[in-house]
């Protein structure tokens, strides 16, 4: 069987270590696998490419791994690969762990029959109920079996200024995007989420004597991380969770909140208090959160531990209490969940202080007014910048940017084969991890992954919840193989 895996990132390296898991030698024999990607990604994927060492993991080095089996194969090969002084609770370079990936990609490839084809898949074509063509500029392959693990979806641009001169679009790779002919004076910095923060850090390195301000709608930043803890689940169990949905138990946002305060109880956390007090996001905040960094840990840590129950919860959620837990809880929990170092947080605040690094927020408009940018804000003030960098984040919902999306995603709307989802990118059948066509017919030959199944699969933005859908979707796959074969 012929099997086309688009894109060699975190869910494509997954994929093809699920094939190693769960399929015999015999049945791994009979796979033909057509590994398409853009060479710079290719065992890495978009965040883990090669890049300046400044930009780091976000996540304790200790959380990462790509072996679900073996939390600790990663912070293994950073000790026998990398001159660390410090493993534990440290935010390593992001290209270390492209190494780590890229490597374990090797290994795992021994095993298949392969053929890598450094191109962009321009469309995916359904031709019959067993067959998809994939179509590159230079080629087209018939296949039976498609992953669609192509990471990122394009970034958001929030003020239309794509293709304007001194305008960087899309900050990544760093060392080859942020990197300027002359020290520019003023650099505006467009957000203040964890990509804002990857440029502060390599701008400031490289060119010291600049001017960098945030602008942003609220100003606010991440929660800093708290010193985590290991923890054990008591009600954020995913088996325990899937069993209750299986015996007909409705999930509702009241319940779930229930679930979520007497897990706090049980470890002793004070979870209505952290919530009014931390995470605010403010330079104030951020010196708050460093003060309490015990007990901002031992929550962040639950939050992260209870990822796992994500998906199941958020799928079998009423839509109208999703849309009661986006409005009430949905910026402050984002800022909780995805955390900046305390190195970094501890940084920024100096500057904040000094005032050589400043924040304004209620942006509403920039113009390019000859050689230089004018930001106003809501209040009708204006400041100038000679450099605009988009740090706004990807925007996963398809309806609105449709148009900034790769060719590839384009298609596959255009011809029903995939649906934007109200709540981001895609409609899928969890956790098969099967595309749902504009028919509403489930799709066993087309499984998708990332960042574009991130509405369905509800906080699926990390290694640990990507790897672990790939393992679904491989099982999915030979499950129904099996059954294809039996009839």
């Amino acid at each position: 069987m012929k099997v086309a895996i688009v894109g060699m990132g975190v869910a494509g390296i997954s994929i093809i270590r699920e094939l190693n898991r769960q399929f015999s030698t015999d049945e791994i024999a009979d796979l033909e696998l057509f590994l398409y990607t853009r060479s710079d990604q290719f065992g890495t994927g978009f965040p883990y490419r090669s890049d300046d060492e400044s930009l780091l993991i976000n996540q304790y080095t200790e959380t990462m791994t790509i072996e679900p089996d073996d939390p600790e194969d990663f912070l293994n090969w950073i000790k026998e690969n990398k001159s660390a002084e410090t493993v534990y609770h440290t935010h390593l370079p992001r290209s270390w762990f492209g190494e780590y990936l890229k490597e374990k990609m090797s290994i795992w490839l021994e095993t298949l029959n392969y053929t890598v084809i450094y191109e962009d898949v321009q469309n995916i074509e359904k031709l019959d109920e067993d067959t998809y063509r994939i179509v590159t500029e230079k080629a087209s392959q018939r296949v039976e079996m498609v992953h669609l693990a192509a990471g990122h979806l394009a970034y958001q641009d929030p003020y239309q200024l794509i293709g304007t001169p001194g305008y960087i679009y899309d900050p990544y790779p760093a060392d080859r995007q942020l990197m300027m002919s002359v020290e520019q004076k003023k650099i505006a910095l467009i957000g203040t989420g964890l990509t804002a923060l990857d440029a502060l850090l390599f701008l400031r390195k490289e060119y010291p004597l600049s001017e960098i301000t945030f602008y942003s709608r609220d100003g606010l930043f991440s929660s800093v991380r708290g010193n985590e803890p290991s923890v054990t689940m008591h009600y954020f169990c995913q088996d325990k969770v899937s069993d209750l949905i299986a015996g007909g138990k409705q999930i509702t946002l009241s319940l779930v909140k229930g679930w979520f305060l007497k897990e706090m109880d049980e470890h002793g956390i004070n979870a209505e208090w952290i919530w009014k007090n931390l995470g605010k996001g403010t330079m104030r905040g951020m010196a708050m959160d460093l003060t309490y960094t015990e007990s901002l840990g031992e929550f962040q840590s639950l939050i992260r531990h209870m990822r796992k129950c994500y998906p199941i919860i958020w799928i079998n959620l009423p839509d109208e209490e999703k849309d009661e837990f986006i409005q009430t809880y949905g910026k402050q929990w984002q800022r909780f969940k995805a955390p900046l170092p305390q190195k970094t947080a501890t940084y920024l605040i100096k500057h904040l202080y000094k005032e050589d690094i400043k924040v304004v927020k209620d942006l509403k408009k920039i113009t390019k007014k000859h050689s230089e940018f004018e930001l106003e804000t809501e209040q009708g003030d204006m400041s100038y910048a000679d450099v605009v960098v988009n740090c706004t984040g990807q925007d996963t919902d398809l309806k609105r940017s449709l148009s900034l999306q790769q060719p590839l995603i384009r298609n596959l709307v255009s011809s029903g084969i995939i649906v934007p989802y109200h709540y981001g990118g895609i409609q899928i059948d969890y956790p098969s991890m099967s595309v749902i066509d504009a028919s509403g017919h489930c799709l066993q030959r087309f499984k998708a992954y990332g960042q574009i199944v991130s509405g369905v699969q509800f906080g699926n933005n990390n290694v640990e919840l990507v790897s672990m859908s790939a393992a679904s979707g491989v099982n999915s796959m030979k499950l129904w193989l099996q059954k294809k074969a039996d009839t």
